[in-house]
């Protein structure tokens, strides 16, 4: 049997995960932003072995989000937004499938939703890189890990949210 190269080796087989970063947040943000917002502790750094490496990145993000207008998540690459969709006119492109909008303009007090993503990114770099979540608001009121109406009963629900990296040996 042949023996595999030591972790982090630039002869690991292609596909072989070099390493993996992660934030995860357990406490809850909100703002009523109207424009692109760092969600806190939602940035993770990885500084890749290779340019050849891809990094693989993962996200979910709960809570909730109303007040009549929408807005979204991307993935941002230190100031580069990535895997976002294609849209056309005043359309927000994210990077999420889904998002934490209600729906209607009023909400309800116990609505709590989930904005997931996954993207392999391709960044030919071998410097630290920064990946971090944005929410991409128009003013409307986001909470991240909480329900709208956050009361402080066994009825009430908060949540986690995460992003991981996973470089990936290309």
């Amino acid at each position: 049997t042949a023996s595999l190269p030591a972790l982090g080796s630039a002869q690991m087989p292609t596909g072989s995960v070099l390493q993996v970063k992660q934030a995860y947040k357990t406490d809850v943000f909100s703002t009523t932003a109207s424009s692109d917002t760092d969600i806190t502790g939602l940035s993770v750094s990885i500084t890749p072995s290779s340019t050849s490496s891809k990094i693989l990145v993962t996200s979910n993000i709960s809570g909730f989000s109303h007040n009549g207008l929408g807005g979204g998540f991307c993935i941002q690459r230190d100031t580069t937004k990535i895997g976002l969709a294609t849209a056309g006119d005043q359309r927000t492109r994210t990077s999420f499938s889904g998002g934490l909008y209600t729906g209607d303009a009023s909400g309800t007090g116990q609505m709590h939703f989930n904005a997931v993503a996954c993207y392999l990114d391709s960044p030919s770099s071998t410097s630290a890189l920064t990946y971090k979540i944005v929410a991409q608001l128009n003013g409307n009121t986001l909470k991240v890990n909480q329900e709208e109406g956050d009361a402080n009963t066994n009825d009430t629900n908060r949540g986690v949210s995460h992003i991981t990296v996973m470089e990936i040996a290309g």
